[in-house]
């Protein structure tokens, strides 16, 4: 998908089940930060804004990594889904700039009905992964905690690379 400065505007939790479809013992905040870092790659690749909506209360912050993702945190009386439509309505002759990443088809199809390109999530986390940067395994190969999780194992399936570097992440995060 190339974005050509198309603003990306992303149904959150949508898109979080697509990229982590297997149940994890993560929390919520740990999935929305991995998500929003992939997001700031992709826009960093693109150069094309990027809003995320979650439901939730609250309202717009700055991501947590000093980048300029747009976050919005949808109010109690509004869904995310809600949010988007009415945002893409209010853009008017602007809508064919924006495209909506969500699997909802209520929302995909006002969005076509307004003029916005619409892509399904589970499509955009297949871009996300694949433009995914990942050390390569030569890097991980000295890395003692790579090993211990890499070589124990407690049943007949080894951990993917995506689990282990998440078992890294959060095992090591707080050391200094």
């Amino acid at each position: 998908m190339k974005a050509r400065n198309i603003e990306i505007v992303v149904d959150g939790y949508n898109l979080i089940h697509k990229l982590y479809p297997s149940p994890t013992s993560a929390s919520l905040e740990v999935l929305r930060q991995d998500t929003e870092k992939q997001l700031l790659s992709f826009q960093q690749a693109n150069k094309c804004p990027i809003t995320i909506v979650y439901d939730g209360k609250g309202g717009p912050r700055e991501s947590a990594f000093g980048a300029p993702l747009h976050i919005v945190f949808t109010p109690v009386s509004k869904s995310a889904d809600q949010w988007i439509i009415d945002y893409v309505k209010s853009l008017n002759t602007k809508v064919k700039k924006v495209t909506i990443v969500s699997s909802d088809d209520e929302i995909r199809r006002y969005g076509t009905a307004f003029g916005a390109t619409c892509i399904k999530s589970e499509e955009f986390a297949l871009q996300l992964n694949k433009n995914r940067t990942r050390v390569p395994l030569s890097h991980k190969e000295n890395h003692p905690k790579y090993l211990s999780f890499k070589e124990k194992k407690f049943n007949e399936k080894s951990l993917s690379d995506q689990e282990v570097d998440r078992w890294i992440k959060l095992f090591t995060r707080n050391k200094s």
